[in-house]
């Protein structure tokens, strides 16, 4: 059984309350939007903006870039039209037949690059 710290808390190290604890708000001074994203038809040209850590954007780069497209531009429901790496951030176009095959699709395109260009750089993490 948990022993009782301060406050009358099951916890031992609950300090009480602290500056900044707690859910962040909502709103205006929100650090991500809550909304929903909106609805896309089927077939419909969405453009998506992944922007890179600094000192990424290389030959390296784009050779992993190519080759995550060239693995991954086409799965059920997911084509990447066109892509582009440009001042630090990734340019794409593509269409799916839903929002869950665009977030499939690109999650899998992103990960497809994370590690080719982890492995051309010889590092490792985000």
């Amino acid at each position: 059984m948990a022993k009782a710290g301060r406050n009358g808390s099951k916890h031992p190290n609950w300090g009480g309350r602290r500056p900044g604890a707690g859910r962040k708000p909502k709103g205006a001074e929100a650090m991500v939007s809550h909304l929903r994203r909106p609805r896309i038809k089927p077939g419909q040209r969405v453009r998506i903006r992944w922007e890179l850590r600094p000192g990424l954007e290389s030959a390296e780069a784009r050779r992993a870039l190519a080759a995550a497209l060239e693995d991954g531009r086409e799965s059920p429901g997911f084509h990447v039209l066109s892509a582009a790496l440009r001042g630090g951030a990734i340019h794409l176009e593509a269409e799916a037949r839903s929002i869950n095959r665009l977030a499939r699709g690109l999650q899998g395109l992103g990960i497809r690059f994370a590690r080719g260009l982890n492995r051309a750089a010889g590092r490792s993490g985000k």
